[in-house]
């Protein structure tokens, strides 16, 4: 296997193993296990789990903005509730390292591991306001679209503990929460209208 395909291979081995257990907990021992090579190999390529733990962050943050950007010819509510549906999925899949790396006094919660969120925060916002055609977003628009995104994080870390409702029922309440903080975030008329109308309309 050629150097770069055999890092690439540790990684998504990593991804594998941080799905089922918190990140902090997993040993270079259990990679080199899961992947069927030496604990030597693992070190050959990650010095340590910290810097593995950081290529398998930005491995997964990158395809997951991927996941977030839904086909631009769906309806509006559409690629919103899409979009939401996504995320939760990745939450779940990754339930464990999820909620370590939203939990500041995690060990795996480092400058590093906050850049690669603050990565996805920012694409969200970005796709929403791109969506909706606006440009140059107020002050308090902004404000208001990270309120949201923080809201979504906690809920849905608080949902993988309870799976009190469905995740399309909790992506629906996560896109009534979006139209809520939009219209009362106190931006110019003519830019709530727009966005509002972008996340709310109704799909035929």
């Amino acid at each position: 296997m050629a150097p770069h395909q055999r890092r690439d291979d540790l990684i998504r081995t990593a991804l594998l193993v941080f799905a089922r257990r918190p990140p902090a907990e997993v040993t270079p021992e259990e990679i080199a296990e899961e992947a069927d090579v030496s604990r030597a190999l693992v070190y050959r390529y990650f010095p340590n789990m910290a810097e593995l733990r950081r290529a398998a962050l930005e491995r997964a943050m990158t395809e997951l903005l991927e996941e977030l950007r839904p086909p631009e010819g769906a309806p509006p509510l559409e690629q919103v509730r899409t979009a939401l549906r996504s995320f939760i999925d990745f939450a779940a899949a990754y339930a464990p390292s999820y909620t370590a790396l939203l939990n500041g006094g995690s060990t795996v919660a480092t400058e590093e591991t906050e850049a690669e969120i603050d990565r996805v925060r920012r694409g969200v916002r970005e796709l929403i306001l791109d969506r909706a055609g606006i440009d140059a977003p107020s002050p308090r628009l902004l404000l208001g679209l990270r309120c949201w995104v923080s809201m979504v994080e906690t809920a849905v870390m608080l949902w993988l503990r309870t799976h009190d409702m469905t995740r399309d029922e909790l992506a629906d309440w996560l896109l009534d929460q979006l139209v809520a903080v939009v219209a009362a975030s106190g931006g110019p008329r003519e830019e709530l209208d727009r966005l509002v109308a972008h996340v709310s309309r109704v799909v035929t």
